[in-house]
């Protein structure tokens, strides 16, 4: 099962990329650039979050430690890939990559991350059936 949940990462890759083209391509025009990028954050949380009920529905996880590994991992490759993209595609600074993470700013991006490391523990607890 871990192996499936591993590779399941990979489609929100493109899940993030098609969201940053939709905010690139429509809103950001109409409103601040971090306003876009704060709308973008709810957006994308949104998206991941049906993703990950959808997989939550055809690949049930065993427990709770289970989701809780599924998130460890992707939180992994999540800010790995970020950081590896900001550094070495983007070209960005160490210091320009940790703004983002900055909610004293504005900057609602680490919640992210965050939601890609909880998202399958939530999807776990919420989908037990209960007698």
């Amino acid at each position: 099962m871990i192996k499936k949940y591993l590779l399941a990462w990979i489609p929100m890759i493109f899940l993030a990329i098609l969201n940053g083209g939709l905010r690139d391509f429509t809103y950001a025009q109409m409103v601040s650039q971090a306003h876009a990028h704060q709308i973008s954050t709810v957006t994308l949380i949104s998206v991941f979050t049906i993703y990950v009920w959808f997989l939550g529905r055809i690949w049930p996880l065993a427990s709770l430690r289970q989701a809780a590994l599924v998130g460890t991992v992707w939180l992994t490759l999540t800010v790995a890939f970020e950081f590896a993209i900001g550094l070495f595609i983007s070209g960005l600074s160490w210091e320009e990559m940790f703004r983002a993470y900055d909610l004293s700013s504005g900057n609602l991006w680490i919640l992210v991350p965050l939601a890609v490391a909880l998202l399958p523990s939530l999807m776990f607890l919420t989908g037990r059936k209960t007698a």
